[in-house]
């Protein structure tokens, strides 16, 4: 039932912010409200505790978002003059909270998401390295990507030191593991089956 309910929310959003032509821009704001929830659990917390008023869920939602407070759409209230108005962003976290749906915010969240990257034809990559990837690096892996797969790359990186050395990388279901752990570990297994 979970994920009906974050599919009927996301779906509805992403059609009209396409209506609006803001789906870009909606997805930048799931994509940071996201991102905050994953570093803060705290915000996780907040939004499932009946005693936060649903006033203070909204502006923690917004703030969470990267909208600027003065540009808060909330009924009565004008957003400040900018280059988009975040009204139909600020009113689906309103509608969410109207109707206590909260909870159900992270899978609306990833249905936008995948929603989004399907019509754009935008593939994730999750690219996993044992120290910080260069900037250089990072755009080599998106383009050999994007010439193998002919479509955009969204690349998402990732710092695991136990890698060692090397990289992993995912594109959608296929996982490939250059690391220099993986190494080791196959050269280890290889010592024990052959004396």
């Amino acid at each position: 039932m979970n994920g009906s309910i974050a599919t009927r929310y996301a779906r509805a959003l992403f059609m009209e912010a396409q209506a609006q032509f803001v789906d870009n821009i909606v997805y930048d704001h799931l994509g940071m409200l996201y991102s905050s929830m994953k570093a803060a659990p705290d915000l996780q917390y907040a939004l499932a505790n009946p005693r936060v008023s649903m006033d203070v869920k909204y502006r923690l939602l917004v703030t969470a978002s990267g909208i600027n407070a003065g540009a808060w759409a909330k009924e009565g209230v004008a957003p400040v003059a900018q280059s988009y108005d975040h009204t139909l962003y600020t009113r689906f976290l309103q509608l969410v909270l109207e109707h206590h749906r909260e909870q159900h915010l992270r899978m609306m969240i990833l249905v936008y998401s995948d929603l989004y990257r399907e019509h754009h034809k935008i593939d994730r990559v999750i690219f996993e390295t044992a120290v910080p990837a260069s900037a250089e690096n990072i755009e080599k892996v998106k383009a050999r990507v994007s010439a193998k797969t002919g479509r955009e790359v969204e690349c998402v990186t990732h710092v695991r030191p136990e890698l060692i050395g090397g990289f992993r990388l995912r594109i959608g279901d296929v996982r490939y593991d250059y690391s220099y752990a993986t190494r080791l570990e196959k050269i280890k297994q290889r010592l024990k089956t052959h004396p």
